[in-house]
């Protein structure tokens, strides 16, 4: 492990000594190399001064920009249990080690900057004999402030630090419930800090797994010089600062109740259903839309969310945006995913509304064949949106989830290394589902035993819905399953797979209209134009919703939005017509699949319309 010593450009911190040394704390930058690390070097701005003890970026290289025993200003207002103690102002206890990271939930974090985080965390936690329950994230010692680091893999990252220390006898069924409790907040790009009150409260309504946390920072531009740094919160108009979480069956809120935003009481916490109609219930309504759905929020003239609002019990709250799914022979359907069920229209005939869960048997104007042709591709669109996975009726988490009405998948499967068995993990509307694995690398289209052990997070009870009520008892519920049976289709079958095979080309969204201009041959493109654009995605895409400067988005987890026709002309661009592809944060830096999603989208247009290499060009002229 190499370790660069680069220094701050400022005296952002004060002198100390390493017998201070009780914590890390765990960050992630909101930014990309090498602008982010510039910042901290530079100890930020004299308004909002900020530093820290390391720096690792995505390929894994360490910087050091202060001393171990100086005092770096990187975890604010915060407060933390610290060798039986309550303290405060935990600079003074802390190091703090930042990660290249847009913080947003969907960017990865690579293994060679895991694998660097881990080697240089348990070098620091041995030398200076800091404790599991002292190594911390940053949400975790202000979680009424701070989100970061989003999306990172905690529970995965402490056992692999501690991995040689000697540890406290924990049963492997405590550690999956761990992992799998982590794993449900990752795939909502959050984290679950220790006793946050939101958490508990879903637990007490049964509001199912966390779906999004909804922050000031995916709301406004971020300003690094902001001398006012609660991103954790929600700023509304005439409103108290506000929590906002969205879980699979309700948004739940609750106002900052103190000044240094520790969390509120638990009694606080109120829910979306239960809020008089009004602008704060009309905000929040909007919000959990946008939170899916950042181009269009919620649109009360749209049948569609008419229909969300008087069967909000069966459907749960929106996973993705409202888009356009084409069956062959080219007929258009407009559908948008929820928690509970899937909800689409014929284009055109925007007040006949079909549900996911309805499409069987006889359906008012459609085909016994259309049936199953939409059913399917519904299913398939849910899967290869949210898992990366084309959808299969007899695997074993599919067709379990199918079987015990656990709602949507919510994010792929990962396999995790729980007292040295394999266990993979995949999380559900309702529920997240875990089985041991034969091996390490076992092949998810392998078929497994004829008897696997399906184990769940939470007991489930029925509710009003017929689903299963969440969060409702303290140890993990087994299920023995022996896949011979589907009991959907009560057909005997040998759900022989755990998932569907991985698909070959990334999910493209389809939110652009569908007119195009008269004169065709004038508007075709000869140039694709790729520019980088700092995000958030949720920013970004409302901005190009009402700018319409872009042709096509692709987020920092490899999602591509088509937002207009190929031949319609974007603001900002003269000359020949263009077609311009947006990409949040730099790719050179992003993760893998939104590498593959770019090389993939523009190869495909470039094929479609005959654009030659010399043709695709990054921001204003250089050549990809």
């Amino acid at each position: 492990m190499d370790i660069t010593w680069i220094g701050m450009t400022r005296q952002h911190y004060q002198p100390g000594q390493v017998e201070r040394i009780r914590m890390v704390v765990i960050h992630a930058t909101a930014g990309r190399y090498p602008g982010d690390l510039a910042w901290l070097r530079q100890g930020g701005d004299e308004r909002r001064p900020v530093s820290c003890h390391y720096y690792i970026d995505k390929g894994g290289q360490i910087r050091q920009l202060v001393k171990d025993g100086d005092i770096a200003w990187h975890a604010g207002v915060s407060r933390w249990e610290v060798d039986g103690a309550m303290r405060e102002n935990l600079n003074t206890l802390s190091l703090g080690i930042e990660l290249e990271n847009l913080n947003s939930g969907r960017d990865p974090y690579p293994e060679l900057q895991l694998a660097a985080a881990v080697a240089l965390t348990r070098l620091l936690v041995r030398r200076y004999q800091v404790p599991p329950r002292q190594l911390v994230r940053h949400l975790e010692i202000s979680p009424g402030r701070k989100t970061d680091p989003a999306g990172f893999p905690w529970a995965s990252f402490v056992a692999r630090v501690y991995a040689e220390a000697p540890q406290p006898a924990v049963a492997a069924e405590e550690q999956v419930r761990q992992h799998m409790l982590d794993l449900a907040y990752r795939a909502a790009g959050s984290g679950l800090s220790a006793a946050w009150p939101l958490h508990a409260a879903a637990q007490r309504m049964g509001m199912g797994m966390p779906v999004a946390l909804i922050s000031n920072a995916q709301l406004h531009t971020p300003a690094n010089s902001a001398p006012d740094d609660l991103d954790r919160t929600v700023r509304l108009p005439d409103q108290p600062p506000l929590f906002v979480e969205v879980y699979a069956r309700d948004l739940l809120y609750a106002s900052v109740n103190t000044p240094s935003g520790q969390p509120p009481m638990p009694g606080t916490v109120r829910q979306l259903a239960k809020t008089p109609d009004g602008p704060l219930y009309r905000a929040l309504l909007d919000l959990m839309f946008r939170a899916a759905d950042p181009v269009n929020g919620f649109r009360e003239d749209w049948a569609f969310h008419q229909h969300v609002l008087d069967y909000s019990d069966e459907l749960g709250v929106p996973l993705g945006p409202n888009h356009r799914l084409t069956l062959m022979p080219r007929r258009a359907f407009a559908c948008q995913h929820y928690a509970l069920d899937s909800l689409c229209s014929p284009v055109g005939a925007w007040k006949t509304i079909y549900r996911l869960s309805e499409l069987e048997g006889n359906v008012p104007g459609l085909s016994a064949n259309e049936v199953t042709e939409l059913r399917r591709a519904l299913l398939d669109d849910l899967y290869r949106t949210r898992t990366g996975r084309r959808y299969d009726p007899v695997a074993l988490l599919s067709s379990h989830a199918a079987q015990h009405e656990l709602g949507a998948p919510l994010g792929p499967p990962e396999v995790v290394m729980i007292a040295e068995e394999p266990y993979l993990l995949m999380p559900f509307a309702c529920d997240v589902l875990a089985c041991r694995l034969p091996a390490l690398n076992w092949p998810l289209e392998r078929p497994l035993p004829t008897a696997t052990e399906i184990m769940s997070l939470v007991a489930s009870a029925p509710v009003r819905s017929g689903l299963n009520m969440l969060l409702g008892g303290g140890g993990l519920l087994r299920r023995l399953i022996t896949p011979r049976r589907n009991q959907r289709s009560r057909v005997e079958t040998l759900p022989n797979v755990l998932l569907g095979p991985p698909t070959l080309q990334p999910s493209v969204l389809d939110l652009g209209p569908t007119s195009r201009p008269l004169d065709r041959a004038a508007h075709i493109p000869e140039r694709v134009v790729i520019t980088i654009s700092a995000g958030p995605a949720s920013l970004d895409l409302r901005s190009a919703a009402e700018l319409k400067r872009w042709h096509y988005y692709l987020d920092a987890g490899g999602v591509i939005y088509r937002l207009r026709d190929e031949l319609m002309p974007v603001e900002g661009m003269h000359g020949s017509p263009v077609l311009v592809v947006a990409v949040e944060g730099d790719p050179a830096r992003g993760g893998v699949a939104q590498r593959s999603a770019l090389s993939w989208l523009v190869r495909s247009l470039a094929a479609m319309l005959k654009i030659p290499p010399e043709g695709v060009l990054v921001g204003a002229g250089a050549r990809a």
